[in-house]
């Protein structure tokens, strides 16, 4: 048993982890989950050994050569290719002999990297990194893995492969802990715990940290003939939105329902934003006098709701992309692509790495030009005049990392022509005068997203705008950009985080470039089923599944087989002992996309060909 003590762990000025009390036990994949500097990274080093923990007993591992430990940058040397890569590994930890390369092609192949051994690690996807990353962490057999945000930022055909790997080494007797944002991740494993500022807010298996959720959640549909009073709540600090939902927590449960209000059943996500809320009131109350940021209100909730902007009454069509094509020499990166954006939609592009995501938003934005097919912005070839109508945040963020908040609000208010919103203006003087490097990675976000909606875009394009973000910013952000729908203002989102799709109005998922499904989130999943094994040797049933090469995921102690039939899987199973229960349910999101990837590598379009 792998166990922490009320540890402490402090970083110079800043108290990273306070009195944290844990145990990780053997077989079991436990998950860390919090916003960016919550202090998941830091409990992985304390695990690790790699920081100094106080008190110096409350740290019980068994041996530290036992350890294996993926950083978030994955780990890898981008200068070597991945046979080097396992070469060099393999030297440090003393592995020889034909047991050694026999791991080291058993674990290459599930990952899907058998084809890729002389390729240059830096020039992998960031996928297929972290699948490397995974394996270096994992040759010598250890009895701890710690993972730190391996498929933050993955697409979610990579994510459920690393899940495989996550899964299949708990299967062979680890103990696995990941740090993670993407909360549809955390309820997969066994055991969680929540951080926040360093503290432990909740522990257990999800459905324990669920039951025991602070106060109360209450949920309301978003109608446009609600009342005032249920509007005024809707802005309350206390809400939030999920799609066409409204959320709003009471720190009192036993209080009635308010206006137009019924309980809710609350998942993780929505369990985890009443912590988060439960915090920072605490936080509140201990400094009354504390300014608080737009980041933890972003509304004022006394506005008059009657008087707010006016909504946009154009109805024309923001984007249409007709049967785009764009080839590059001989490759297909598009093909007869279609998409569309209307005033006050909001429109999720999917897809895993290389499906042609960058390349349609190139074109969108006038970067590039298409091979064939039409695209229009505003109902024109998209240009410069057209591209200052839209409000556009890069995944790489835009920002100057020298610059302050404030500065950085002013340069590119400068640019738009605009003076600072007074509500940005607030957010970035809450967050001081450090360089925006030095700020939290869901801060630097936020303050990506005013900076590129000040000037009041048509159009708002945003390239993962919630990545590392804790689930209460996620939330008001989600807030904030539903508000800006309703108001006529289009949005397209990528994402890879799969809870956040299923906020958008439409999805369009590309796959090899071409569009593989679009809809609804529910139009799309209800389309595949995926079996469901419940046994109680799960970890058994795991690796007879993984070892036919059927594509198996962990569900806490349940194994999901998408896009298998039960014949298939009962044959697989024959040798375990005891009751195995079969049932059938819609497939997630995740493995739709992961099946659509499946269909498209299993019966490839004629002509097309891979990079090299």
């Amino acid at each position: 048993m792998i166990a922490l003590h009320d540890a402490s762990v402090r970083l110079g000025k800043v108290q990273a982890l306070s009195g944290f009390t844990g145990t990780f036990p053997a077989g079991v994949v436990t998950a860390l989950i919090g916003g960016d500097g919550a202090g998941k990274s830091t409990l992985l080093r304390a695990l690790a050994g790699r920081v100094r923990v106080t008190p110096a007993q409350s740290i019980a591992v068994n041996d530290r050569r036992e350890i294996g430990y993926q950083p978030a940058d994955a780990g890898v040397w981008r200068n070597l290719s991945v046979n080097e890569n396992i070469e060099f590994v393999s030297r440090v930890y003393g592995l020889r002999g034909s047991r050694t390369r026999a791991r080291a092609d058993e674990l290459l192949r599930r990952a899907g990297l058998d084809h890729a051994r002389n390729r240059v690690a830096g020039r992998l996807s960031g996928g297929m990194r972290q699948k490397l990353g995974f394996v270096l962490a994992t040759l010598h057999q250890p009895g701890l893995v710690l993972l730190d945000e391996p498929t933050t930022g993955v697409d979610p055909v990579s994510r459920g492969e690393l899940w495989t790997l996550i899964a299949g080494a708990a299967a062979d007797g680890a103990a696995v802990v990941f740090a993670t944002t993407y909360l549809d991740e955390a309820e997969r494993a066994a055991q969680l715990f929540l951080l926040g500022d360093g503290k432990l807010l909740a522990s257990g298996a999800p459905d324990d940290v669920i039951a025991h959720a602070p106060g109360r959640i209450w949920r309301a549909p978003t109608r446009s003939e609600s009342s005032v009073e249920e509007r005024m709540l809707w802005q309350s600090p206390h809400a939030w939105r999920r799609g066409t939902t409204a959320y709003l927590w009471t720190p009192d449960p036993h209080l009635p329902a308010p206006a137009g209000f019924e309980p809710d059943t609350p998942d993780l996500e929505n369990t985890s934003i009443a912590l988060l809320l439960e915090e920072e009131d605490t936080h509140e109350k201990r400094q009354p006098t504390a300014k608080k940021s737009v980041d933890a209100d972003h509304t004022d909730p006394r506005r008059d709701v009657t008087t707010e902007t006016p909504a946009r009454t154009s109805s024309a069509i923001l984007v249409q992309a007709s049967d785009v094509e764009r080839r590059y020499g001989a490759f297909a990166a598009l093909r007869g692509v279609s998409l569309d954006v209307a005033p006050g939609e909001i429109v999720g592009l999917l897809g895993g790495n290389g499906a042609g995501k960058t390349t349609l938003m190139r074109i969108i934005l006038g970067l590039e030009k298409p091979s064939a097919g039409t695209c229009s912005l505003f109902g024109e070839e998209p240009s410069l005049e057209t591209r200052r109508r839209i409000g556009y945040v890069a995944q790489g963020l835009g920002l100057y990392p020298s610059l302050s908040a404030i500065e950085n609000l002013h340069f590119a208010a400068s640019v738009q022509g605009v003076p600072v919103s007074a509500r940005a203006a607030e957010f970035a003087h809450g967050l001081g005068d450090a360089p925006v490097a030095k700020l939290p990675l869901g801060a630097q976000r936020v303050l990506a997203y005013y900076a590129a909606s000040q000037h009041d875009p048509d159009l708002l394009i945003l390239d993962e705008p919630t990545s590392g973000m804790d689930a209460l910013t996620r939330a008001r952000l989600w807030k904030d950009l539903r508000e800006t729908a309703e108001r006529g203002i289009g949005i397209l989102v990528t994402t890879h985080y799969m809870q956040e799709a299923a906020q958008c109005d439409r999805l369009v998922i590309l796959t090899a470039g071409e569009v593989s499904a679009s809809g609804t989130a529910q139009e799309i999943t209800a389309k595949h089923t995926s079996l469901v094994i419940r046994t109680d040797h799960w970890d058994q049933a795991f690796r007879l599944l993984r070892n036919e090469g059927l594509p198996v995921l962990l569900d806490g102690r349940a194994v999901r087989l998408p896009g298998i039939t039960r014949a298939e899987a009962t044959a697989v199973l024959t040798p375990i002992a005891g009751k195995v229960h079969i049932s059938e349910s819609n497939s997630t999101l995740e493995e739709a996309m992961m099946l659509a990837t499946v269909q498209e590598k299993a019966a490839p379009p004629e002509g097309a060909s891979s990079l090299p």
